[in-house]
Protein backbone atom coordinates (compact mmCIF):
# COMPACT_ATOMS: atom_id res chain seq x y z
CA UNK A 1 0.00 0.00 0.00
CA UNK A 2 1.37 3.41 -0.95
CA UNK A 3 0.91 6.39 1.33
CA UNK A 4 1.50 10.02 0.32
CA UNK A 5 2.14 12.44 3.17
CA UNK A 6 3.27 16.01 3.75
CA UNK A 7 6.84 15.95 5.02
CA UNK A 8 7.00 19.39 6.66
CA UNK A 9 7.66 18.61 10.33
CA UNK A 10 9.78 16.24 12.41
CA UNK A 11 6.51 14.68 13.57
CA UNK A 12 5.66 13.55 10.03
CA UNK A 13 9.22 12.46 9.32
CA UNK A 14 8.97 10.07 12.25
CA UNK A 15 5.61 8.79 11.00
CA UNK A 16 7.04 8.23 7.50
CA UNK A 17 9.88 6.18 8.96
CA UNK A 18 7.50 4.11 11.10
CA UNK A 19 5.21 3.39 8.15
CA UNK A 20 8.13 2.33 5.94
CA UNK A 21 9.39 -0.02 8.64
CA UNK A 22 5.89 -1.51 8.79
CA UNK A 23 5.94 -2.28 5.06
CA UNK A 24 4.10 0.69 3.57
CA UNK A 25 5.50 2.48 0.54
CA UNK A 26 5.72 6.16 1.49
CA UNK A 27 6.08 9.21 -0.77
CA UNK A 28 6.77 12.59 0.84
CA UNK A 29 5.72 16.02 -0.45
CA UNK A 30 7.33 19.18 0.90
CA UNK A 31 4.41 21.55 0.29
CA UNK A 32 0.90 21.88 -1.16
CA UNK A 33 2.08 22.29 -4.74
CA UNK A 34 4.19 19.14 -4.64
CA UNK A 35 1.33 17.27 -2.98
CA UNK A 36 -1.01 18.12 -5.84
CA UNK A 37 1.63 17.10 -8.42
CA UNK A 38 1.94 13.71 -6.74
CA UNK A 39 -1.84 13.31 -6.70
CA UNK A 40 -2.22 14.18 -10.37
CA UNK A 41 0.56 12.00 -11.70
CA UNK A 42 1.03 9.14 -9.25
CA UNK A 43 -0.66 6.07 -7.89
CA UNK A 44 -1.50 6.59 -4.20
CA UNK A 45 -3.70 4.50 -1.90
CA UNK A 46 -4.11 7.11 0.85
CA UNK A 47 -3.05 10.65 1.75
CA UNK A 48 -1.94 12.10 5.10
CA UNK A 49 -1.88 15.87 5.64
CA UNK A 50 -0.12 17.73 8.45
CA UNK A 51 -1.71 21.21 8.81
CA UNK A 52 1.73 22.84 9.22
CA UNK A 53 2.27 23.66 5.53
CA UNK A 54 4.68 26.29 4.14
CA UNK A 55 2.63 27.40 1.15
CA UNK A 56 -1.06 27.11 1.89
CA UNK A 57 -3.96 26.15 4.10
CA UNK A 58 -4.43 22.48 4.99
CA UNK A 59 -8.20 22.67 4.59
CA UNK A 60 -7.85 24.15 1.10
CA UNK A 61 -5.45 21.32 0.25
CA UNK A 62 -7.97 18.82 1.60
CA UNK A 63 -10.69 20.30 -0.63
CA UNK A 64 -8.45 20.17 -3.72
CA UNK A 65 -7.39 16.57 -3.16
CA UNK A 66 -10.98 15.48 -2.50
CA UNK A 67 -12.11 17.13 -5.75
CA UNK A 68 -9.35 15.31 -7.67
CA UNK A 69 -9.76 11.95 -5.92
CA UNK A 70 -13.33 11.55 -4.64
CA UNK A 71 -12.80 8.07 -3.20
CA UNK A 72 -9.22 8.21 -1.95
CA UNK A 73 -8.80 7.98 1.85
CA UNK A 74 -7.54 11.31 3.22
CA UNK A 75 -6.46 11.73 6.84
CA UNK A 76 -5.18 14.77 8.71
CA UNK A 77 -2.58 14.32 11.43
CA UNK A 78 -1.45 16.69 14.17
CA UNK A 79 0.02 16.60 17.67
CA UNK A 80 -3.08 18.23 19.18
CA UNK A 81 -6.51 18.08 17.58
CA UNK A 82 -9.41 20.19 18.79
CA UNK A 83 -12.99 19.07 18.38
CA UNK A 84 -13.63 22.09 16.16
CA UNK A 85 -10.73 21.19 13.86
CA UNK A 86 -11.82 17.55 13.64
CA UNK A 87 -15.40 18.46 12.76
CA UNK A 88 -14.24 20.94 10.11
CA UNK A 89 -11.92 18.40 8.50
CA UNK A 90 -14.58 15.69 8.46
CA UNK A 91 -17.13 18.10 6.98
CA UNK A 92 -14.70 18.92 4.15
CA UNK A 93 -14.20 15.29 3.24
CA UNK A 94 -11.46 13.95 5.48
CA UNK A 95 -11.85 10.33 6.56
CA UNK A 96 -10.12 10.94 9.88
CA UNK A 97 -8.21 13.48 11.97
CA UNK A 98 -5.65 11.66 14.08
CA UNK A 99 -3.53 12.80 17.01
CA UNK A 100 0.01 11.59 16.39
CA UNK A 101 1.97 10.34 18.26
CA UNK A 102 -0.82 10.08 20.87
CA UNK A 103 -2.25 7.27 18.76
CA UNK A 104 0.37 4.54 18.33
CA UNK A 105 1.66 3.42 14.97
CA UNK A 106 -0.17 0.07 15.22
CA UNK A 107 -3.48 1.92 15.59
CA UNK A 108 -2.64 4.19 12.65
CA UNK A 109 -1.66 1.28 10.42
CA UNK A 110 -4.91 -0.51 11.20
CA UNK A 111 -6.91 2.62 10.35
CA UNK A 112 -5.05 3.19 7.06
CA UNK A 113 -5.43 -0.41 5.93
CA UNK A 114 -9.14 -0.34 6.76
CA UNK A 115 -9.73 2.92 4.89
CA UNK A 116 -7.78 1.70 1.84
CA UNK A 117 -9.51 -1.66 1.52
CA UNK A 118 -12.95 -0.09 2.05
CA UNK A 119 -12.20 2.51 -0.62
CA UNK A 120 -11.42 -0.43 -2.91
CA UNK A 121 -14.76 -2.02 -2.04
CA UNK A 122 -13.66 -4.61 0.53
CA UNK A 123 -14.75 -4.74 4.16
CA UNK A 124 -12.58 -7.75 5.01
CA UNK A 125 -8.79 -7.80 5.24
CA UNK A 126 -8.71 -11.18 3.50
CA UNK A 127 -9.25 -11.38 -0.24
CA UNK A 128 -9.52 -14.51 -2.35
CA UNK A 129 -8.55 -14.67 -6.02
CA UNK A 130 -9.04 -18.15 -7.43
CA UNK A 131 -6.53 -20.45 -5.70
CA UNK A 132 -4.78 -17.48 -4.09
CA UNK A 133 -5.57 -15.67 -0.84
CA UNK A 134 -4.20 -12.32 0.34
CA UNK A 135 -4.11 -11.16 3.94
CA UNK A 136 -3.84 -7.38 3.64
CA UNK A 137 -3.13 -6.84 7.33
CA UNK A 138 -0.33 -9.41 7.52
CA UNK A 139 0.85 -8.61 3.97
CA UNK A 140 0.99 -12.30 3.10
CA UNK A 141 -0.12 -14.44 0.17
CA UNK A 142 -1.26 -18.06 0.30
CA UNK A 143 -2.14 -20.68 -2.29
CA UNK A 144 -4.81 -22.70 -0.56
CA UNK A 145 -3.13 -22.88 2.89
CA UNK A 146 0.46 -22.81 1.63
CA UNK A 147 2.30 -19.52 2.29
CA UNK A 148 4.04 -18.00 -0.73
CA UNK A 149 7.34 -16.27 0.03
CA UNK A 150 7.32 -13.01 -1.91
CA UNK A 151 9.67 -10.05 -1.81
CA UNK A 152 8.26 -6.72 -0.70
CA UNK A 153 7.90 -5.49 -4.30
CA UNK A 154 6.38 -8.76 -5.49
CA UNK A 155 3.77 -8.57 -2.75
CA UNK A 156 3.04 -4.92 -3.54
CA UNK A 157 2.46 -5.82 -7.20
CA UNK A 158 -0.05 -8.56 -6.33
CA UNK A 159 -1.80 -6.33 -3.79
CA UNK A 160 -2.03 -3.47 -6.30
CA UNK A 161 -3.85 -5.68 -8.79
CA UNK A 162 -6.13 -7.15 -6.13
CA UNK A 163 -7.18 -3.79 -4.67
CA UNK A 164 -8.04 -2.60 -8.17
CA UNK A 165 -10.49 -5.49 -8.51
CA UNK A 166 -8.60 -7.29 -11.23
CA UNK A 167 -8.58 -4.32 -13.61
CA UNK A 168 -5.93 -4.10 -16.32
CA UNK A 169 -2.94 -2.13 -14.98
CA UNK A 170 -0.31 -0.75 -17.33
CA UNK A 171 3.41 -1.20 -16.81
CA UNK A 172 3.74 2.58 -16.27
CA UNK A 173 1.10 2.50 -13.52
CA UNK A 174 2.89 -0.39 -11.83
CA UNK A 175 6.22 1.46 -12.02
CA UNK A 176 4.65 4.50 -10.34
CA UNK A 177 3.12 2.33 -7.66
CA UNK A 178 6.35 0.48 -6.89
CA UNK A 179 8.89 3.25 -7.26
CA UNK A 180 7.15 6.67 -7.38
CA UNK A 181 10.01 8.32 -9.30
CA UNK A 182 12.62 7.09 -6.81
CA UNK A 183 15.55 5.30 -8.49
CA UNK A 184 13.33 3.70 -11.10
CA UNK A 185 14.95 0.78 -12.97
CA UNK A 186 14.12 -0.21 -16.54
CA UNK A 187 10.39 -0.92 -16.82
CA UNK A 188 11.22 -4.42 -18.10
CA UNK A 189 11.89 -5.31 -14.46
CA UNK A 190 8.11 -5.69 -14.13
CA UNK A 191 8.24 -8.65 -16.51
CA UNK A 192 10.87 -10.22 -14.26
CA UNK A 193 8.67 -9.74 -11.19
CA UNK A 194 5.68 -11.25 -12.96
CA UNK A 195 7.67 -14.31 -14.02
CA UNK A 196 8.96 -14.82 -10.49
CA UNK A 197 5.51 -14.46 -8.94
CA UNK A 198 3.99 -16.91 -11.41
CA UNK A 199 6.72 -19.44 -10.64
CA UNK A 200 6.24 -19.06 -6.88
CA UNK A 201 2.46 -19.42 -7.11
CA UNK A 202 2.81 -22.53 -9.28
CA UNK A 203 5.38 -24.02 -6.90
CA UNK A 204 2.92 -23.48 -4.02
CA UNK A 205 0.29 -25.50 -5.89
CA UNK A 206 -1.79 -22.96 -7.84
CA UNK A 207 -3.88 -24.86 -10.38
CA UNK A 208 -4.58 -21.87 -12.63
CA UNK A 209 -2.65 -18.94 -14.09
CA UNK A 210 -3.32 -16.07 -11.71
CA UNK A 211 -1.76 -13.18 -13.67
CA UNK A 212 -2.76 -12.51 -17.26
CA UNK A 213 -0.59 -10.48 -19.64
CA UNK A 214 -2.32 -8.21 -22.14
CA UNK A 215 0.26 -7.60 -24.87
CA UNK A 216 1.56 -4.00 -24.92
CA UNK A 217 -1.10 -2.99 -22.36
CA UNK A 218 -0.35 -4.43 -18.96
CA UNK A 219 -1.41 -7.08 -16.46
CA UNK A 220 -4.49 -8.13 -14.55
CA UNK A 221 -5.57 -10.87 -12.20
CA UNK A 222 -7.24 -13.80 -13.91
CA UNK A 223 -10.18 -13.84 -11.49
CA UNK A 224 -11.84 -10.88 -9.81
CA UNK A 225 -10.95 -10.67 -6.10
CA UNK A 226 -13.65 -11.46 -3.55
CA UNK A 227 -13.80 -11.31 0.23
CA UNK A 228 -13.62 -14.31 2.49
CA UNK A 229 -17.10 -13.88 3.89
CA UNK A 230 -16.43 -15.86 7.05
CA UNK A 231 -13.72 -13.38 8.15
CA UNK A 232 -14.85 -10.32 10.06
CA UNK A 233 -13.53 -6.91 8.97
Amino acid sequence: MRILLTDTTWNMAILARELREAGFFVSEAGDCSEMIEFIKSGQQDAVIIDPDLPDGDAYDLLRRIRSLKPHMPICMFDRDVSEEARLKALSLGADDYVEWPTHGVADIMARLRAYIRRAAGFSSSRIRVGDMRLDLDLQKVYVFDMPVRLTRLEYELIETMALRSGALISRDEIMLQLYAWQNEPDSKIIDVYICRIRAKLAAAGALEEMIVTSFAQGYRLNTLPSEEKSIAA
